[in-house]
């Protein structure tokens, strides 16, 4: 891996640098397309393809959000020397919806995202690097969970950045929030937004948002109140009910069928994944015996660990790049 000092981590010119450097810089190496899935969704991807590399990453991001975001992350990958992978998961982005509403969030089993990124991973394993690195995010972090569960032989490392082991839901407790959720699917209202949320309409602040960088988030702002397909935004009961179902699969069996190393990073500050439930599924990988889970709690941070800004960023990518470094020599022993 690359020295990381070339790197910017600063929130001060960031909008310019982003337009200036990352942008042009990304533009020249990506690739885009669509894929069919299992059931003839489709499925939209990038590509970055960094010369002479033999490691690549696959992003799976979370919730409501789409490629794009994640420009800066793909910048310092390929800074890295590592190829990336990035699909929009369905009901996102450029990827088909199931639902007429193209601003709710609808997924009729979670199997289905997981589903997607297998006929990703198989359609471009004849064309991905030797080696492949998991990095995963929020919603992100629990369809690359599974995957990683259903197919350990994928990806020879696993980043987990505040990975959705289990959603909050509000001041509603877990298990009445869950219980209405399925009552609603039960009786055909599986499409309703979940109570007290609604469609985009451009609103939110910085200050109630999962990012500590101002800068950061007013560009993920604008890019979504520019482009419809961005607009994703608010849960259906469908989706609520299938993230319970993925939640009770990752805490009682996923655990068990890990092998390769992962880092799992906890915001400090977190009103959208159960901090317990991330805890526990980390202690359960490293009792197991298969593999080990390094689990790191980033002081001042928000649930886009991402989106943080200055020191705090450099360190969280510190702490990223360390792990990758001895990726050639932990595939050796595999």
């Amino acid at each position: 891996m690359k020295a990381s000092g070339s790197l910017y981590f600063a929130d001060e010119g960031y909008l310019a640098w982003q337009k200036n450097l990352v942008e042009p810089y990304l533009k020249q190496c990506r690739k885009y397309a669509y894929f069919h899935s299992y059931d003839g969704a489709s499925i939209f991807y990038q590509q970055y393809l960094a010369a002479g590399a033999d490691t690549c990453i696959v992003i799976s991001h979370g919730f409501s959000e789409f490629a794009e975001k994640y420009n800066e992350v793909i910048y310092y990958f390929l800074q890295q020397g590592c190829s990336v992978y990035i699909l929009e998961h369905r009901g996102h982005g450029y990827s088909e919806r199931e639902v007429a509403n193209e601003q709710k969030v609808y997924v009729h089993d979670f199997e289905d995202y997981v589903k997607d990124l297998d006929c990703f991973m198989k359609k471009m394993n004849c064309r991905m690097e030797q080696h492949r690195i998991l990095f995963a995010h929020s919603m992100g972090g629990a369809i690359g969970g599974i995957a990683a569960a259903w197919e350990p032989d994928w990806f020879h490392k696993v980043i987990l950045s505040s990975p959705m082991i289990r959603p909050l839901t509000d001041n509603v407790p877990w298990p009445a929030a869950t219980g209405i959720a399925l009552e609603k699917c039960i009786f055909g209202k599986d499409e309703e937004y979940v109570a007290g949320r609604k469609p985009y309409d451009g609103s939110g602040s910085f200050e109630t948002s999962s990012a500590t960088s101002k800068p950061r988030y007013e560009r993920y702002k604008n890019l979504r109140a520019e482009h419809k397909e961005l607009q994703t935004w608010s849960p259906s009961y469908g989706w609520l009910w299938a993230s319970a179902e993925m939640s009770w699969y990752l805490r009682l069996y996923g655990w068990k069928k890990y092998t390769a190393p992962m880092l799992l990073i906890q915001a400090q500050t977190e009103d959208l994944v159960s901090v317990r439930a991330l805890k526990n599924f980390a202690g359960k990988i490293n009792r197991q015996g298969k593999t080990t889970c390094d689990y790191i709690h980033m002081i001042g941070t928000k649930h886009e660990i991402y989106g943080s800004r200055g020191k705090i960023l450099e360190k969280y990518w510190g702490y990223i790049f360390t792990f990758l470094d001895d990726t050639e020599n932990d595939i050796d022993h595999r």
